[in-house]
């Protein structure tokens, strides 16, 4: 049986992070491999979700200090329980390997698997991480090495970012990123083929995600909010589609904070899940609350903020026909649902292709 290592952004408690790399698992084990996520966690994924960090206190002004030390201290329980429920899920639903460093990788699988997520964006990395480009400390043999739906922000390339890929982008036996714009920018700088193909979330069965439903009885109707990419905005479109259909708003926070409710922001991966399926309308600056969103057929709104970072997005609901649910800061949309026929069947489509790349590459 083959052997399967997946190296992607397993370690962050970022509900994007740990589902995608839960669905990638999934899929290959319903596909009979033997499947292990690379235990690889570098300092820059585990820092921002650290319960207690200590540059949060640093602050050269007493009243900044002061304020400091309330916040840190009012988050400090929903730190706690939201650090365990990450913990959680990354201990029981990962098949994850020993800790191991970056020149201290196995070289036990047949396969190494890298991505999805943003692992080649270098905001995130701090300078490209070359463990993320198939550059290990032992030499490639009969090994198969594939980059399967791997994601940065793509607008442009620095001339020294074109050379990495030049020299980088040979490392892979296979090919394919999350977004055609990353896609346009790289394949002149290979002479590989390079393949778009779904986020796993999209790419396994949508019946992965059957168990993640609770038994409780969802009784008020509500508008999920969930930003990583924070406006202000976000929250007065949810309200104004609230008011629309008879709805609260619950929110769904990618990290603690202290001025909005802390009930809200311990939720499980799983709870995640479940809270999207569950909703009357999905208000999201995100790719994976844009995702998920689709996976479970559920009005959305999707928010762009400009920043850069909407590629991923845009490029998700282009190729599904669904771009009118991108709408931009300042709009009071009227609410609508949605006819998925079209874009469940493209979202089948779309899966078949990018299983069909994933496995031929096995």
């Amino acid at each position: 049986m083959m052997k399967i290592g997946i190296l992607t952004f397993h370690c962050a408690h970022n509900y994007g992070a740990v589902l995608q790399c839960y669905a990638m698992q999934e899929f290959l084990r319903s596909k009979g491999y033997d499947v292990e996520v690379i235990n690889y966690r570098p300092e820059y994924l585990l820092r921002p979700y650290k319960i207690f960090v200590l540059r949060r206190f640093l602050r050269k002004n007493p009243i900044k200090l002061l304020k400091a030390i309330i916040t840190e201290s009012l988050l400090l329980i929903t730190r706690i329980k939201r650090f365990r429920g990450f913990e959680k899920f990354i201990r029981e639903r990962l098949n994850i390997s020993a800790i191991v460093a970056e020149n201290y990788l196995s070289s036990d699988y047949d396969a190494y698997i890298v991505g999805s997520d943003q692992v080649w964006n270098p905001k995130i990395t701090h300078g490209f991480d070359s463990v993320y480009f198939a550059d290990f400390p032992f030499s490639k043999g009969e090994r198969k090495f594939i980059s399967y739906a791997a994601s940065m922000e793509a607008r442009a390339l620095s001339s020294d970012q074109i050379d990495f890929f030049k020299r980088n982008l040979g490392n892979f036996d296979s090919l394919s990123v999350r977004e055609d714009a990353l896609l346009q920018l790289l394949q002149p700088l290979t002479s590989k083929h390079i393949t778009h193909v779904l986020d796993p979330v999209l790419m396994a069965p949508p019946q992965i995600w059957d168990s993640f439903s609770s038994d409780k009885k969802k009784v008020d109707k509500y508008v999920v909010v969930y930003q990583v990419r924070n406006h202000p905005d976000t929250l007065r479109i949810a309200h104004h589609i609230a008011t629309q259909i008879g709805a609260k708003v619950k929110l769904l926070v990618a990290w603690p904070q202290y001025d909005v409710d802390r009930t809200n922001q311990t939720a499980s991966p799983e709870a995640f899940v479940d809270e999207i399926r569950n909703a009357a309308c999905v208000v999201t600056t995100s790719f994976h609350g844009t995702a998920f969103s689709i996976i479970f057929n559920r009005p959305f709104y999707t928010i762009k903020l400009n920043d850069g970072s909407d590629s991923r997005s845009t490029s998700l609901l282009d190729s599904l026909g669904l771009s009118e649910r991108l709408i931009g800061i300042g709009h009071s949309p009227l609410f609508t649902e949605i006819d998925f026929s079209k874009a469940n069947q493209r979202v089948k489509e779309l899966r078949l292709q990018s299983q069909s790349f994933l496995l031929n590459s096995l």
